[in-house]
């Protein structure tokens, strides 16, 4: 296992990002965001975080309650409440890692969530996990080499520490069977500077740090596809109003469902884009 997780500029060409999540299955993108987009990404969440309480507002289930945290606030449907979050959706970092990982495996991929997570003081640490677990229920995951269902990031809206929450990560996890547990040596933070994001695959056990601090809440964005012939983990059409996605450039339409995947997805049997029109 690496001392420390691999960390590139991103302007660094792809197949050297590609190469380190080959073999960890995360790395740190350093500059992700460029500073006038951070400052517009907290501006823009800021005057929704003045309004919101830390928890689960509606928990599918107990469960859920205590994964997502009794003292972070989170909330989604990025696209809809912020034009700088449109833009990081259109990543050339991530939609070109997630056409190297996912395109083998689908005609098209889909946005699968975005979500404002700011881990404030005395959260604990969430339980470590592989995001692909949301699709557990299904033979996905067979013996030998995994096809990657997600390509992700955890982006840095505040800077990371080990304090206040970094993201824990388990590299080369993405590797391991189903069932193998991690040592906690195992376990690294990833700690950066805002504007700084955490890449990783869906195949990587990771999660939440515990925040330690008195007064330093730790602010992230969650932003990640998924192939599209599974069913997203955010439901796009009901968090991203229709008028608001009227108005997005067509890729961004394409990766929020407005597109079908060959006989899935489709409106009145055809192209659900063409509901756009009306």
């Amino acid at each position: 296992m690496p001392a420390s997780l691999a960390r590139y500029p991103a302007s660094a060409p792809l197949d050297h990002l590609a190469d380190a999540l080959d073999a960890d299955g995360a790395l740190i993108v350093e500059g992700f965001l460029a500073p006038e987009r951070l400052a517009a990404l907290n501006a823009d969440f800021d005057r929704i975080v003045a309004g919101l309480a830390p928890g689960v507002r509606h928990p599918t289930m107990a469960a859920m309650e205590e994964f997502y945290g009794a003292t972070t606030v989170r909330f989604d449907g990025l696209p809809a409440k912020s034009a700088a979050f449109v833009e990081v959706m259109q990543s050339p970092v991530l939609t070109g890692l997630a056409d190297r990982y996912l395109l083998p495996h689908c005609l098209d991929y889909l946005f699968n969530t975005g979500q404002f997570i700011e881990i404030r003081p005395g959260e604990t640490a969430q339980r470590l996990h592989r995001d692909e677990d949301a699709w557990r229920f299904g033979p996905l995951v067979a013996e030998g080499p995994r096809a990657q269902l997600e390509v992700e990031a955890m982006v840095a809206l505040s800077d990371f520490t080990a304090a206040n929450g970094a993201t824990q990560v388990v590299p080369g996890s993405h590797l391991w069977p189903a069932d193998r547990e991690p040592e906690p040596a195992e376990i690294l933070q990833a700690e950066m500077p805002a504007g700084s994001a955490l890449v990783y695959l869906g195949s990587t056990i990771h999660g939440g740090g515990a925040n330690r601090t008195m007064a330093d809440a730790r602010r992230g964005m969650f932003v990640g596809y998924v192939v599209g012939w599974l069913r997203t983990e955010e439901n796009m059409f009901l968090t991203v109003p229709l008028d608001r996605v009227r108005g997005f450039p067509k890729r961004v339409q394409e990766l929020l469902g407005y597109k079908a995947h060959r006989a899935i997805g489709v409106v009145d049997v055809g192209d659900p884009g063409a509901v756009l029109d009306r």
